[in-house]
């Protein structure tokens, strides 16, 4: 008897058991199987939505394209869109195989899937209708396009493709740019920062320092940190300066770093410069050895051609007055003393622009033929052609706040309305009765310093003085006091 009742209880159990697992699959077919009727046409029409999404992303993509500059980075948002769609896309081709080769009993429980992948599709479509700009600010992206150099001409234009053929060659990661003061080193470096900045090469940064004279390497240091707007600790030696400074190069990626007038060989390693193949570096030197001991590949600026050289300073003087058959002589003969160099022809052009008188001209042939001699260099004859500029400055006031920008470090620029507040507090500038009539007067002197080509503008309301015309000026006042 009791044996008979243990099997039943058994039996008991199982039953329960059965009854359970029964309950468990009912509950499953409830909560996910559904009758899948028309399951076929919600694939297509999942599919149709899909090829919609992708016209939508398509547009998505052309506009990006139209957007996105220099300094500028996708939007978070957008990248995140864009990658679901692609995620959606690979998810869809698995489901709808799925279905088609799924049982009728099977395809039930993929009724739900289809639904959903449906609504994603259809709220991705929503979140598509970007009105605003798809693009932000790059803060981590660093570069300045700087004001278009003047002295631009084809010799010039030659010399920056030249530059930009070995930034597409892997193998280069140092160039050299040599040549004598005022042959267009700057410029020519001037134009493929400007170019780079287009990105057409990819980099994520784009430094400009301007080296100059006598630069330690602690100074090198801090001005390659501000130019990446970056600190580095003034307690600390030049060793760990350098680490920190390669340290940061490197975090930033693909850069570059244009060193202008470098006087002296300095190491890179001293300095925290990387040299790896994520870097390019760019130095315009006077010296052909600076550049070969820093194992650069070297760029050579010739002086301009003969053709190129008329060319730019009858742009600079006027066509009109280059009309004349009895000015035409003397003016071919005083571009010839300009020893083929963009900044002496645009000075020397400049200060006689508008003149049309030709006892004039004959004068300021003579008085060039007069203070030069074959016997001088090319540069002593080079300081005599923009000492007959600063001679035609129209007064003494004009000439005396001229040769005083000569005491100023000119590598960052000197700020236009400090300037001016100096000659004024100075007495450089005659007494026009007030302040704001001393200031005015100092704005119409620097303009016409800048229109002289005697200072440039560098941007951020600076200018600055070509380093061969602060050696004039510093030679015309040891010569007048």
């Amino acid at each position: 008897m009791g044996s008979a009742i243990k099997h039943f209880m058994e039996l008991v159990e199982q039953a329960g058991t059965v009854f359970e697992v029964a309950n468990t699959i009912r509950g499953l077919i409830e909560n996910h199987w559904e009758f899948p009727k028309g399951i076929d046409q919600n694939v297509n029409n999942l599919k149709r939505k899909r090829d919609q999404l992708n016209g939508q992303k398509e547009d998505i993509e052309s506009r990006i394209k139209s957007e996105l500059r220099p300094r500028k980075k996708v939007k978070k948002e957008v990248d995140l869109w864009i990658e679901n769609v692609k995620r959606i896309n690979g998810e869809i081709p698995n489901l709808e195989s799925k279905v088609r080769g799924s049982s009728f009993f099977s395809r039930g429980f993929l009724v739900k899937n289809v639904r959903k992948k449906e609504e994603e599709v259809e709220e991705l479509l929503e979140k598509g209708r970007f009105s605003d700009d798809l693009v932000v600010n790059d803060l981590s992206w660093i570069g300045q396009v700087l004001p278009t150099p003047s002295l631009v001409v084809e010799t010039v234009k030659r010399k920056k493709n030249e530059i930009m053929q070995h930034f597409r060659n892997d193998e280069v990661q140092k160039i050299g740019v040599y040549g004598m003061p005022g042959v267009g080193k700057t410029s020519a470096v001037t134009l493929v920062n400007n170019e780079l900045l287009k990105g057409e090469i990819e980099f994520k940064i784009i430094v400009w320092v301007t080296v100059g004279r006598k630069c330690s390497v602690i100074e090198l240091q801090n001005k390659i940190a501000k130019a990446m707007n970056v600190s580095i600790s003034e307690d600390e030696d030049e060793t760990l300066r350098a680490g920190m400074l390669s340290e940061i190069l490197s975090e930033k990626g693909r850069f570059v770093l244009i060193l202008d007038d470098v006087w002296e060989r300095f190491s890179f390693e001293k300095v925290g410069i990387p040299e790896s193949s994520k870097g390019k570096l760019v130095l315009t030197s006077r010296s052909l050895d600076v550049c070969r001991r820093m194992d650069c590949q070297v760029v050579k600026m010739e002086p301009l051609s003969n053709e190129d050289a008329w060319t730019l300073f009858s742009d600079k003087v006027g066509q009109n007055l280059m009309t004349s058959a009895d000015l035409l002589p003397i003016a071919k003969s005083i571009v010839e003393r300009c020893a083929g160099l963009p900044l002496v022809i645009v000075i020397v052009a400049s200060s006689m622009r508008g003149e049309d008188n030709l006892p004039i001209w004959r004068n300021a042939l003579a008085e060039l033929n007069r203070k030069i001699s074959s016997t001088i260099d090319v540069k002593d004859k080079v300081y005599q052609q923009l000492r007959l500029s600063y001679d035609r400055l129209k007064d003494r006031s004009t000439q005396n706040c001229f040769l005083a920008c000569a005491s100023y470090r000119q590598d960052l620029g000197i700020l236009k309305q400090q300037l001016i507040r100096d000659w004024v507090g100075k007495g450089l500038i005659e007494e026009m009765g007030s302040l704001e009539a001393n200031m005015d007067k100092g704005e119409a002197i620097l303009r016409t310093l800048v229109e002289n080509w005697l200072l440039e503008n560098v941007g951020n309301e600076r200018v600055r003085m070509h380093d061969l015309v602060t050696d004039m000026a510093k030679l015309i006042t040891q010569d007048l006091y």
